[in-house]
């Protein structure tokens, strides 16, 4: 039950954030009408709702994505270093693919080597702080138990 709660919140949350990106880019670029992604994406498909649907369905996959990929971190059994790699190689394999598929970015390796830059920056913002923040975690523990 407690995947299912996951799949069902990762979801959830990727639709909104999916939507939220959707809804502030058409405005940005003052489309007349809400455009689920870019040309290339919205191109192959013959109705604009179809396009908007395979979005919430890549919106979806990638909110399950991260949420599930959290369960890594449970594994007592790793290293931290180790549990950060799978997670890192899992989400950015996963994500690169949904990336791809949701037409984000074209397929050429200066605009993937552009996109891994950028994946491996924010990642590591985002482990820092969470580095930061468990420290600060263990030093208030330790200070509690002396």
């Amino acid at each position: 039950m407690k995947i299912l709660k996951k799949i069902v919140l990762g979801a959830s949350v990727g639709i909104n954030i999916g939507l939220l990106f959707a809804v502030s880019f058409s405005y940005a670029y003052q489309l007349p009408n809400l455009v689920a992604s870019g040309p290339t994406f919205t191109n192959h498909f013959h109705r604009p709702l179809t396009a908007l649907v395979c979005s919430i369905v890549l919106w979806a996959l990638m909110g399950i994505l991260f949420s599930l990929s959290d369960t890594i971190f449970q594994n007592d059994h790793l290293s931290i270093t180790r549990r950060t790699i799978e997670h890192f190689s899992v989400t950015y394999v996963g994500f690169t693919i949904l990336a791809i598929l949701a037409g984000w970015f074209p397929l050429s390796l200066s605009w993937l080597a552009f996109y891994t830059f950028i994946y491996l920056l924010i990642y590591l913002l985002i482990w820092f702080i969470s580095m930061a923040q468990a420290k600060k975690l263990v030093r208030e523990l330790n200070k509690n138990l002396k």
